[in-house]
């Protein structure tokens, strides 16, 4: 058995030599979007790289108004206000959406690499990623309706009928494990079911072949 460091090694030169579209952005609630931006050595082409956004429906409103959204400037930056996980980041408000920075240090520093990333957002070829464990059936169906061709929601609850749903069938995966290590023997997270590379390039949603075993079924 190969050591788990020699596995990620393996996965990210894979994962870099498969991949051919290189000038996109991803939009994400999470931090997915900074973790495949780095695994695939690309530059940082979204505001939301390595930032949040954990209320579902802001999120949603923000993907169907994000050129709006990019107009504003923060109104409060500060410690978040509430006791989740993140109690103890930066958080700030751009018009009614509230963004949490948990890879950030000051508020000079997302404000400068806010505005840096929004100027080097890709119109023309957006990828919209959304954990949506927590998501309601109605933004799960909703989602489907956003103006991009390329999105997907990564749920555990399977929606045969949509086709902007990729599900994680895993009976050891629990809601909240999105971005933890699962698989091949720890050296894989859990969203790297979820074929992201093929995604980038076709747009079209599958699983990862390297990790199909994995999944209950299809």
């Amino acid at each position: 058995m190969f050591s788990k460091k020699f596995n990620k090694k393996f996965l990210q030169l894979y994962n870099r030599a498969r991949l051919r579209n290189k000038d996109f952005t991803i939009i994400a609630n999470t931090c997915i979007g900074g973790i495949l931006s780095h695994e695939l050595n690309l530059k940082f082409l979204s505001p939301t790289v390595n930032v949040g956004v954990f209320n579902n429906e802001e999120f949603f409103t923000l993907c169907q108004h994000l050129k709006y959204y990019m107009t504003l400037e923060h109104e409060l930056i500060g410690p978040t206000p509430d006791n989740h996980f993140f109690n103890t980041k930066l958080h700030g408000k751009y018009g009614d959406i509230t963004f949490t920075f948990g890879h950030f240090n000051s508020v000079k520093e997302i404000t400068q690499q806010w505005e840096k990333r929004k100027k080097r957002i890709n119109y023309n070829n957006i990828f919209i990623i959304m954990d949506g464990d927590n998501c309601s059936d109605r933004i799960v169906g909703e989602f489907n309706n956003l103006p991009y061709k390329n999105k997907v929601i990564i749920t555990k609850k399977a929606y045969p009928n949509n086709p902007s749903v990729f599900a994680i069938t895993n009976p050891n995966y629990h809601k909240g494990d999105i971005l933890k290590y699962g698989l091949m023997n720890e050296s894989a997270r859990w969203f790297e079911l979820f074929d992201y590379v093929h995604f980038f390039n076709t747009g079209n949603i599958r699983t990862n072949a390297l990790f199909r075993h994995y999944q209950k079924a299809e």
